[in-house]
């Protein structure tokens, strides 16, 4: 499955939280595909990483590196496309929902 990571962070840290950044996304647990990476630009800055993983433990390895450091939101991301959401939503609520 895909999730957006979304991180925050400190600014006062900038240099820190770039360095331990990378050296995490370039080089993350097994069980991770990093899918792609952006920073946001602005007063508050950010990350957003997209990676992909079966496994929750790994999701959580992957994000135990940053405790202290960069505070993530995980989203589960899916593909929109050819009624993918109104699959996962029907088989989510059940097959009580009006079509």
């Amino acid at each position: 499955m895909l999730f957006a990571l979304l991180g925050k962070y400190n600014p006062m840290m900038l240099k820190t939280v770039i360095a331990k950044e990378d050296e995490v996304f370039n080089n993350p647990p097994e069980g991770i595909e990093v899918v792609a990476r952006y920073a946001i630009v602005g007063e508050r800055g950010g990350f957003i990483n997209i990676v992909k993983t079966t496994h929750a433990e790994s999701l959580g390895l992957l994000l135990s590196n940053f405790v202290g450091l960069i505070q993530f939101d995980v989203v589960p991301l899916v593909d929109s496309s050819q009624g993918t959401v109104i699959k996962i939503v029907k088989e989510t609520l059940g097959n009580n929902q009006k079509k």
